[in-house]
């Protein structure tokens, strides 16, 4: 059900429905066909939410994310207690979250952005385009807060059955006031890529054994949402149009805040109704967008009302996220879920349940074992500490005199004692300090002890590494698919959205764009480094020579600085970027989940460590390059964001530049070069910039 609505005992609506006010918004044709479809995948996907899983123990998606939310929430609630029990203890430990977020802090140390690898038609590498792809999916994430928004997946994958995260491209326009008129434009601050981290009961499945973590095998998805009256206006209003008589109407004036609609099975003339949504919104409005792929059909629906173009319904509401794919030898657009999900670990051992095991639902039991134990513990010492008396002989004691601290008044010939515990306080604190270790068992990483470590050995080291690699694994290549499928989203708006110039109008028969220029900041081996990347149409419909090619990375070369000093240590890179070339090539993304755990456990940097003292080992040394050994390990390791100023000046050698670019240093000079798929040329020395004729 959509909204609320009197139903039989069976479940099925009940007379009541006659007495319902018939809506004023009344679709036709196909768009009422629709309708119905949407209202019986959301009533499908609704009983599966609230449906009882063995997988769950028992209880369904909604209550497992609630018992597990309340886990790690350490969640106490409010009840009543009576006067003479107030003084037991009422709390919950923090054992559990603290493993939650300690496992969370080792996953935010092996953070990673995306890796990407670019291929051509004739299924060859093209590593500058890549490279430029690298550099602006890093641009894009970081603008979307990506390391914030990676905390909050982790902390959902930990917490929930799943994380949902979708990616989106967004244009926010906003009114200014220009010489008093009112002028509407791109607001680029608040546009660009958004990284929206789903709660639970947002996305709504028609099937939960599709797979573990599978959206896109999917055939339908729904996205349910409660936004502001106001929000619902400003997104919606003046859009979309039908026409009542001979008028022309706006969809959005049929939507009431609190309300939506629904059909009635059985009803013959097929009517909508207008009913409550819920109670408690009934001034917010709800919106759901419902997703079919495999129709290439994304409909929005806000309060009851089908936000489309109702001249031709399903051929006219595509998908608004698209993937350039080639199709024999034609590129085609085809329609992407802008979801991805992951989660902790796997439920089902097939793979076969969409939901995962979190990392509260693993510590359930252990929670609430070390938290009875922990009542019973508190509670021991409280009355071992203060001691109730026990009286025998005449007078008759009720579990209100068990108290600390109890005094009242006896009868002549009653006999006194003190209450006491005995050994059975210190068998309930072992059983907490065992319940503490079960729960670390579940979800604690132990710190790696590092190899200078007094009375550590380097194989100590190494299995205690082994181990946690073991324990931390399984997330890690979870995690790692997660921020492959991310970039795969994020590749598709960069090629969709982010790169595309405006069409100069002064060239007439012409397809030409106006240029666009993005600088980007970054570092590399310790250096601040500004990328200047240009996507320009001049070199579009052009074949170059290798001569030619050559030459337009010379000049390039040489506008980066007026010295050859100044250009061999410039910190600027420059790319001439063909849009349309860039847009063809076939893109895969990559995330090495080994990268996440060693990151996670230090153990890269104790690759980094064993990796020097063998170069430097004086069996070796002979055979290798010390100085550049030092360079990489340790100047640009330690050397701030400025390490060439530690490195040794060359005295007495000749030039740095001539020593690179041969004896003359000039036009005639031929630097190092990546042969590249399609004819492109681009420098490999480091601190050269570069550009891609594509």
């Amino acid at each position: 059900m959509i909204g609320q609505i009197i139903t039989k005992q069976d479940g099925s609506p009940s007379d009541a429905y006659t007495k319902l006010s018939k809506s004023s918004y009344q679709p036709k044709g196909d768009v009422k066909k629709l309708w119905a479809q949407i209202q019986k995948d959301y009533q499908i996907a609704y009983l599966l939410q609230h449906r009882p899983y063995k997988e769950f123990d028992g209880v369904s998606l909604l209550e497992r994310a609630k018992l597990d939310q309340e886990t790690f929430a350490a969640y106490v609630g409010a009840e009543y207690v009576p006067e003479h029990k107030r003084w037991r203890w009422k709390g919950r430990k923090n054992t559990s979250r603290n493993k939650l977020i300690g496992l969370c802090a080792r996953m935010l140390a092996g953070m990673l952005y995306p890796t990407v690898y670019a291929n051509n038609q004739d299924k060859k590498e093209d590593k500058m385009a890549a490279r430029v792809m690298r550099i602006r999916i890093e641009s894009h994430l970081k603008k979307a807060n990506y390391e914030t928004k990676f905390l909050f997946m982790i902390m959902s994958a930990l917490v929930n059955p799943a994380v949902f995260v979708q990616v989106e491209w967004v244009e926010m326009m906003q009114k200014i006031k220009n010489n008093g008129k009112i002028e509407e434009i791109l607001n680029e601050a608040l546009s660009g890529l958004v990284l929206n981290i789903l709660p639970i009961d947002e996305i709504m499945l028609p099937d939960f054994y599709s797979g573990t973590g599978n959206l896109q095998r999917l055939n339908c998805i729904l996205r349910v949402r409660r936004i502001p009256w106001d929000e619902a206006r400003a997104k919606w209003s003046g859009k979309y149009f039908t026409m009542e008589g001979d008028v022309k109407k706006d969809l959005f004036d049929y939507v009431q805040a609190g309300m939506t609609r629904i059909f009635i099975t059985g009803n013959e003339n097929q009517e909508l109704f207008d009913i409550e949504w819920t109670e408690a919104d009934k001034t917010y409005v709800q919106e759901i967008t419902a997703y079919y792929p495999y129709e290439d059909l994304e409909v929005p629906i806000v309060g009851g009302v089908l936000m489309v173009n109702e001249e031709d319904v399903y051929n006219t509401n595509s998908f608004t996220h698209r993937r350039y794919s080639l199709i024999g030898d034609e590129w085609k657009s085809i329609p992407v879920l802008p979801f991805v999900a992951s989660g902790f670990e796997p439920l089902d051992p097939t793979g076969r349940f969409f939901y995962y095991k979190s990392g509260a639902f693993k510590e359930f039991w252990d929670d609430r074992s070390i938290n009875t134990m922990y009542r019973l513990a508190h509670d021991g010492t409280y009355l071992d500490v203060i001691k109730p008396t026990i009286l025998t002989g005449v007078a008759k004691v009720d579990s209100t005199v068990m108290v600390p601290g109890g005094t009242f008044g006896l009868p002549a010939g009653a006999g006194v004692s003190q209450y006491s515990l005995g050994p059975n306080l210190n068998a309930v604190w072992q059983a907490v300090g065992q319940y503490d270790k079960d729960l670390s068992d579940s979800t604690t990483v132990n710190p790696v002890p590092q190899p200078n470590q007094p009375n550590i050995s380097a194989t100590q080291t190494n299995v205690a590494t082994m181990q946690a690699k073991l324990f931390i694994s399984i997330f890690a290549l979870l995690v790692a698919d997660l921020i492959k499928r991310i970039g795969e989203l994020v590749v598709d708006c960069e090629i969709n959205y982010a790169m595309n110039g405006e069409i100069d109008a002064n060239i007439p028969g012409h397809l030409n764009l106006k240029t666009r220029t993005h600088l980007i900041k970054s570092k590399e081996k310790g250096k601040n480094m500004t990328h200047k990347i240009v996507f320009t149409s001049k070199h579009m419909g052009k074949k170059y020579t290798d001569k030619q090619i050559e030459d337009l990375e010379w000049k390039l070369y040489n506008d980066s600085g007026k010295t050859p000093k100044e250009r061999l240590h410039s910190t600027s890179r420059t790319y001439e970027v063909n849009p349309y070339e860039y847009a063809k090539l076939t893109y895969e993304v990559n995330v090495d989940a080994d990268q996440i755990i060693d990151k996670s456990m230090g153990a890269d940097q104790q690759r980094k460590v064993l990796a020097f003292n063998m170069m430097t080992d004086p069996r070796v040394a002979p055979f290798t390059d010390q100085e550049a050994v030092v360079d990489d390990f340790v100047i640009e390791e330690f050397g701030g964001d400025n390490p060439d100023k530690y490195k040794k000046k060359q005295t007495g050698q000749p030039d740095m530049l001539s020593a690179i670019m041969g004896q003359n240093g000039g036009q005639n000079a031929q630097p190092n070069q990546f042969k590249l798929g399609g004819g492109n040329v681009v420098p490999s020395q480091n601190n050269q910039p570069a550009m891609a004729t594509l």
